[in-house]
């Protein structure tokens, strides 16, 4: 096996996959997860967990979804800012939160609830897709950013 290798490039990112950690040089990972990805060796990471520093280890690279980021240096520490647009971290919030509202709506069999959160988010990731193409005209944009915003005001008023 290859050395580990300080990384430059791949710096962060969100998990695609759950992943259970075999020992405890493994980090077990769930979907949705955020990583500051430290070193990589031969199709694997080590790093960290963002929310949470202790909880580090190596895991499979194939299960990341690299995200741009903002490098900032204060002392000899880094400090490793997501590039996403506000917007678009908000999106992602609301779909974690409705996504679990959901899951307890549908393990309680509450059909209808199920199928209007549903639609809600439905209509969230599309446009969360929308906007992180980055194809938009300027007029399109700005439009497509009052709809989120309009869905997540009500979402948070009448859905979940």
């Amino acid at each position: 096996m290859a050395p580990w290798m300080t990384t430059t490039t791949e710096r962060y990112g969100v998990v695609t996959w759950n992943f259970i950690g075999l020992g405890v040089k493994q980090l077990s990972l769930e979907v949705g997860d955020t990583v500051h990805i430290q070193e990589t060796c031969d199709g694997w990471y080590k790093g960290y967990l963002v929310r949470n520093k202790d909880r580090q280890g190596a895991f499979p690279a194939s299960i990341v979804q690299l995200r741009k980021v903002i490098i900032e240096k204060q002392g000899d520490q880094e400090v490793v800012l997501s590039a996403e647009m506000p917007l678009v971290k908000e999106v992602t919030t609301t779909l974690r939160e409705w996504g679990s509202i959901w899951k307890q709506l549908y393990v309680t069999n509450k059909k209808k609830r199920v199928v209007q959160v549903q639609r809600l988010m439905w209509d969230l990731m599309e446009w969360r897709s929308q906007l992180l193409s980055g194809t938009l005209p300027s007029d399109e944009f700005k439009e497509l950013k009052q709809k989120v915003t309009s869905k997540i005001d009500y979402g948070n008023k009448y859905g979940p």
